[in-house]
């Protein structure tokens, strides 16, 4: 009788249930994506468009306001009397004084072309700085009806035909008051609001119209186009779209039209923008076509990972067992048999482990021990900024004929680079150690001469020939200059003092430095137990590397300990046994 193929009839239902939900998901999410991204688009046009057209406004309601203050001002008045009262010379400085005013205000107000006052009892129009017709000029009676029957008129602005000039201006017309016999014009650089239409341009194709009252009209489109808008305007009032905008078609094209007005001033903004570029620069295809393609990736992984598991769940089994030996677990065994083409395998893996685990446990545990310890190992990595300061240090002393203090800071310096590059030795004696330290820091101590004092209590008798991992005092001390001494200017402290119980002696290593914060302090202290753990990946340098080779020297996680000392500073203190008996067959003697 023939076995039906059930397992792949599993699994080719297996994939077209993850793959296909992918399928429809994609096709939905690109669809509300890009509906969604559009009118984010389209809304960030609007607000953009809408604090453009409000700096605008205001820049014009500045106008209007600056017009309105200056021409209620009182001495206009006397001016249009005639100066009743003032001497000549009087008059000559209200008239200078006014010219400068329109000069001031000319320059400060934004697209201010030029501004005028015009005085029909005096018959003249007083000018600011860089006016074609110079500082003042006279006008008839006829051009003064003319300039008050516009300022006259409704609106903030007006565009006309100025009568001295005979050219077309847009500008601000104002008077007191409707039969008053002056007003005020400011006249308003059609080039400088044409620029800052442009600039508010981004899209290639796209057009804009901007129109004060029903006259004046700035435009990048054709008369037709312009004329279309209007129906356009129409529609945009009666649509009920979530849209910021309404979509309209001229020439056969389809845009945007953003239109806002501003009834303050009286003038309107429409910015027309094709919405092909708009639909282009919305448009997330591409990134939702390589999602999906993540997605079906992810589906194809699951798919083979289930075969995986559904044919070689044994091997798998056998793999993780191995896995656990590679980390170093000995102990594992297998206790699944409930494959029976595997369990011959997993009996002599369980054999193979238990005869591994009794080989190597006492002599493999030794050797992985000094190995981390080797590599953990901290090595003579000479700062930068100590090797500099003390040869510039020595090249002032020698420079100074101060020939025996250069020779004792050569002598220091030879005595320190000879203990760092003997790679050789793993541990020294604790006497080796406190000599190489005591050298280190008086180097120290005459690059901080006169800032810092160093107090190195005398090594207690019956510690010396003591056994110590090398390197655990000097970048302790290291890290008290370079870190909690290094901003003192005076009155630095940093002390070694020790404290012998029996077989146990204590180092304690403290500085008055003011850099340590109760946060660092927690996290040294952290990362102090994290370094107790072997499978720890914190770097293994200064403070860190110390406790390390400490622990696997010693076999115990109370080497060391950091605090606050009672100087203000922080404070190491390491604990050594005299009992731990210490390997120096690795070193080599150094006769040079």
């Amino acid at each position: 009788m023939k076995r039906k193929n059930t397992l792949l009839k599993k699994i080719v239902i297996l994939f077209l249930c993850l793959v296909f939900p992918l399928i429809i998901v994609w096709f939905f999410t690109l669809r509300y994506s890009n509906q969604i991204l559009r009118q984010q688009v389209l809304s960030s046009i609007d607000s953009n468009n809408t604090t453009y057209i409000s700096h605008l406004n205001n820049s014009l309601y500045t106008i209007y306001g600056s017009g309105f203050t200056l021409v209620r001002q009182s001495n206009l008045q006397t001016f249009s009397n005639g100066f009743s009262g003032l001497s000549t010379y009087g008059r000559s400085t209200q008239i200078n004084l006014l010219r400068e005013e329109l000069s001031a205000i000319a320059l400060s107000l934004p697209f201010c072309q030029s501004a005028h006052i015009f005085f029909e009892n005096l018959g003249v129009m007083y000018n600011s700085d860089g006016y074609q017709l110079g500082s003042f000029t006279s006008i008839t009676e006829e051009e003064c009806e003319t300039l008050k029957k516009i300022s006259q008129e409704t609106g903030a602005f007006h565009y006309y035909q100025n009568p001295l000039t005979g050219q077309e201006e847009l500008a601000c017309c104002l008077m007191p008051f409707s039969n008053a016999s002056y007003g005020l014009i400011f006249v308003l650089s059609v080039s400088d609001l044409q620029s800052y239409m442009e600039n508010n341009s981004s899209y290639e194709n796209e057009y804009y119209l901007f129109t004060i009252g029903t006259q004046f009209s700035l435009t990048d489109m054709g008369k037709d186009m312009e004329e279309e808008l209007q129906d356009m305007q129409e529609r945009s009032a009666e649509s009920d779209s979530t849209f910021p905008c309404e979509v309209i078609t001229l020439d056969g094209i389809d845009y945007y039209a953003f239109v806002y007005e501003m009834p303050d001033i009286s003038f309107q903004y429409v910015r027309l923008i094709p919405t092909a570029d708009i639909i282009s620069a919305a448009s997330i295809t591409p990134v939702l076509h390589l999602l999906f393609l993540m997605l079906i990736s992810v589906a194809c992984i699951v798919f083979f990972v289930e075969i995986y598991r559904l044919v070689h769940r044994p091997l798998v089994q056998l793999i993780n067992a191995f896995r656990e030996v590679e980390k170093g677990n000995f102990k594992v065994q297998i206790d699944n048999m409930n494959s029976p083409d595997f369990a011959y395998l997993y009996h002599a893996f369980n054999e193979m482990t238990k005869k591994l685990n009794q080989l190597i446990e006492k002599d493999y545990t030794q050797k992985l021990l000094l190995q981390k310890a080797e590599l953990k190992q901290l090595q003579a990595q000479i700062n930068p900024h100590f090797l500099y300061n003390s040869f510039f240090m020595l090249q002032r002393m020698i420079q100074t004929e101060n020939i025996e203090d250069a020779q004792n800071i050569a002598n220091a310096l030879g005595l320190y680079f000879r203990y760092l590059t003997r790679n050789s030795m793993d541990h020294v004696t604790l006497a080796e150690e406190y000599e190489h330290a005591k050298n280190y820091a008086y180097i120290q101590g005459l690059l901080f001469t006169g800032r810092i004092r160093i107090d190195f209590e005398q090594l207690p008798d019956g510690f010396e020939s003591i056994v110590v991992p090398k390197l655990i005092l000097q970048p302790i001390l290291e890290n008290a200059f370079n870190y909690g001494l290094a901003n003192k200017i005076k009155d630095g402290i940093c002390q070694v003092r020790f404290q012998a119980s029996g077989d146990l002696l204590r180092i304690d290593i403290e500085d008055n430095g003011e850099e340590l914060t109760a946060q660092k302090l927690q996290q040294l202290t952290q990362n102090l137990l994290a370094v107790q753990e072997s499978g720890s990946d914190l770097e293994m340098s200064g403070i860190l590397n110390i406790q390390r080779r400490l622990i696997i020297f010693s076999n115990t996680h109370d080497s060391l300990h950091v605090s606050r000392s009672s100087l203000g500073g922080l404070k190491v203190s390491i604990t050594l046994d005299k009992k731990i008996k210490g390997d120096l067959t690795n070193e080599t003697t150094d006769r040079r």
